[in-house]
């Protein structure tokens, strides 16, 4: 498109009011069928004119921003699924696109859909394979309007993590980890495409269920606030990084306690079949706190591993060898100091926690008045 042409579309279609989300959607899919017309004699400006004029023609304009984003259908057919972009071109798929504005970014939610193979893709668990996931798209771009990184660059960090949450339940202990998720990205046009997958959750939705975007690969305990008496999970204001949290508009017509009872019992299970061990686990996560870790676990012998003040500001590397996983390489949490201290704070906090045959591990951050850093693992 050239400049000119750009420029006039961008000032025919300045907005006066907000879209919906539906809206958004329609008219990227007219663009999109638009620009997938091979007749040679559509140049540019036909191109142009027919997408202004469908625009128009819905009687209310859409932000010209838009333009450079992709739709859902289309983020799903980049990562090779064509049978899931068909799937969120139904009438179960929900299209949201709600954005929220954190730190340098702008997260949005684009949309979800749920049900049974969907997907061209299955996923495996010993030898048994989930086909009834619930897939969610979003969205992850910098407010300056600079490019993400790419994911093939190798300055590429996966700094990201996308976790379904279910109210009554604290998301330090039942976030995607535990739900057989996965995540697919890529960047198009400077914005990180995400689409997350995970059991299906539907049968949830007469508790409610929430989706986290956090600014970290894993869950950091400090981002949310989780209510024990209520079950509600709220956003920690006071938290400096990345903690966007939507609320997932499912059908309330699928819920399905005995189900959710029955999902809930497998993902606690995790690989642990000691209900004592499961029992032992819950009391301690009413308080994931120093003062009651130190009061009823144990440090894992070996497991502190310390650093020098000058890596504060700096993201640490720490092997966390307990899930049984025969690829050390993916028991690595990255964390970063300045996310759990100020700059003249010490003390020791919890950063979060994992799971092995015997329950429940507690990563543990120190940090002593002489600046040095100690990161340790608690049973």
């Amino acid at each position: 498109m050239s400049v000119k042409i750009d420029e006039l579309l961008k000032e025919a279609l300045i907005p006066s009011e907000k879209p919906d989300a539906q809206l958004n959607q329609e008219i990227l899919r007219k663009a999109v069928e638009v620009n997938n017309m091979k007749k040679p004699f559509f140049k540019t400006i036909p191109v142009v004119a027919t997408i202004a004029a469908a625009v128009l023609a819905t009687g209310s304009l859409t932000a010209y921003g838009a333009w450079k984003y992709l739709a859902i259908e289309q983020v799903v057919e980049e990562i090779g699924d064509k049978k899931l972009a068909d799937a969120f071109k139904e009438k179960g798929a929900v299209n949201i696109n709600e954005c929220q504005e954190y730190g340098d970014y702008k997260i949005t939610l684009m949309g979800t859909v749920s049900g049974d193979r969907l997907s061209s893709y299955l996923v495996e668990d010993d030898g048994a394979f989930i086909t009834d996931r619930t897939y969610s798209v979003i969205s992850i771009e910098k407010k300056d309007g600079s490019p993400m990184t790419d994911t093939s660059d190798d300055n590429y960090e996966n700094n990201f993590l996308a976790s379904p949450f279910i109210k009554g339940e604290n998301p330090a202990f039942l976030n995607i980890y535990y739900m057989d998720g996965g995540c697919s990205s890529f960047v198009k046009d400077g914005v990180e495409y995400r689409v997350v997958d995970h059991e299906n959750i539907e049968a949830f939705a007469g508790r409610g269920v929430y989706l986290g975007v956090l600014g970290s690969a894993f869950y950091d305990n400090n981002a949310y606030n989780f209510n024990n008496e209520t079950g509600e999970i709220t956003r920690n204001e006071n938290y400096e990084g990345i903690n966007a949290l939507f609320e997932l508009p499912l059908d309330k017509s699928k819920a399905d306690e005995a189900k959710a009872e029955k999902l809930l019992a497998k993902w606690k299970k995790g690989d642990s079949g000691n209900k004592e061990n499961q029992e032992n686990t819950r009391d301690t996560e009413d308080k994931m706190d120093w003062a009651n870790i130190k009061e009823n676990c144990k440090l894992i012998k070996g497991s502190a591993k310390t650093y020098p003040a000058s890596q504060y500001g700096k993201m640490l590397s720490y092997s966390l060898d307990v899930t049984g996983n025969s690829n050390p390489e993916e028991n690595i949490w990255s964390i970063a100091i300045d996310e759990y201290f100020k700059k003249d704070e010490y003390g020791t906090k919890v950063a979060g926690a994992a799971s092995n045959s015997e329950g429940t591990v507690y990563i543990v951050v120190k940090r002593s008045q002489n600046g040095k850093i100690t990161i340790s693992q608690y049973q």
